[in-house]
Order: structure tokens, then sequence, then C-alpha cells
């Protein structure tokens, strides 16, 4: 009889506990958002896909060197007045580690690690082979996060 007065009390007990997290969440803010209308800010040590700042590039080849997954490709020639010209920058996402070694040991920060997040393909040929130069917001696959995907 006791038993079953104490099992009746703590299922009592389970419904206020359940219903007071309940009454608590119900008048509380939101934390989720609304994707991919509203998108949530990346933090300051978040590491995205490779950018280049190609104005700043001095061709030193330190971030080609570090890359312990080999995935930045330099190509320059020296012109007539010894001055270097960059012929192309390449980079494939695939072999990326995201370790932003290239990042670091850049002198000039012409190469940096972006905050976007969507990235994800169809066709991975795409990453594999992206040039830097001209960036990606010249690819049809990329969209970056500031800009909205779907018009209203």
């Amino acid at each position: 009889m006791i038993k079953y007065f104490t099992d009746i009390f703590t299922g009592i007990w389970s419904l206020i506990l359940g219903m007071s997290v309940t009454l608590k969440n119900m008048f509380s803010r939101a934390v989720t958002l609304q994707y991919p209308k509203q998108r949530a800010a990346m933090t300051a040590r978040y590491r995205g896909m490779v950018e280049l700042r190609k104005e700043k590039c001095i061709m030193c080849m330190q971030c080609v060197k570090i890359c312990p997954g080999s995935c930045l490709h330099l190509k320059f020639s020296v012109g007539g007045d010894t001055k270097r010209v960059l012929e192309s920058f390449g980079y494939a996402s695939q072999l990326c580690c995201f370790c932003g070694f290239c990042e670091e040991v850049c002198p000039t920060q012409a190469i940096f690690m972006n905050k976007d997040y969507e990235v994800a393909v169809i066709d991975d040929r795409k990453l594999l082979h992206v040039d830097l130069l001209k960036g990606y917001d010249g690819l049809s696959w990329y969209c970056r996060a500031d800009k909205p995907v779907f018009k209203k």
C-alpha cells in the first residue's frame, strides 16, 4: 500500500518538474535561428576556406612550404625589371586540413582563412582546384554568408 502512494507521489513530482522546465522555457527567448534567412556569425577563431589578398602577396612561397596538405600552388614569373608577377595561386580545398599555418607564416597577411561555412557542393571537382586570384565569388556554387540565399 505504501509503494502505491510512493509511486503516485513520484509520478506527480516528476510531472511537476517537467512542467516547471516547460514553463521556464516557454517564456524565455528562442535560441534557434531560422536558417537560411538568419545566419550565425562565426567566432574569431573559426577557420574556413583560404582566401588571398593578391595586392599584398610578395610571392615568398612560405605558405606553400609550410602547408602540411600541399593544397596551395603558387606560380610567378620575374619581369624585365626583376619584379615578381603573380601568375596563378591555386588552392585544393579537399586536401586542406584547415590548420591555419599558411595564415600564420605569411609576412604580409596576404593569405587568410575566411569565416564562410556554407561550402557544400554536389560536384566535388568544383572544390578541387580553386583559383584564388579570381576568388570564390566567381564560382556558381559559392554564396557568401552575408548575402541572402532566397529572394522575397
